[in-house]
């Protein structure tokens, strides 16, 4: 394989990864309920991808570091709207 192909491959796999929060965050504005989805969750996902962008900040990969910095941001978003929303925000 080459470094394109490879680069290709992983920008593919971040569109794929981050665009699953996109609906949940789309349904949380909609529907103004977030009852349904996990803080913790939510809190591991955040950490997770924030130490991904470490990761690719070290390895000098923008692919990773970027595509994860997107993540992160998503998933603060969902945080937000999961606080703002939720009856009992850390109820399990």
């Amino acid at each position: 394989m080459t470094d394109v192909s490879i680069t290709i491959i992983g920008i593919l796999a971040t569109l794929f990864a981050v665009s699953s929060t996109v609906p949940q965050i789309i349904k949380a504005i909609k529907t103004k309920r977030t009852d349904d989805v996990s803080i913790w969750l939510i809190i591991a996902l955040i950490s997770g991808l924030a130490l991904w962008v470490v990761y690719g900040i070290g390895k000098k990969d923008v692919v990773i570091a970027g595509g994860n910095s997107v993540g992160v941001i998503l998933n603060v978003i969902l945080l937000f709207l999961k606080i703002r929303f939720s009856r009992n925000p850390i109820s399990l």
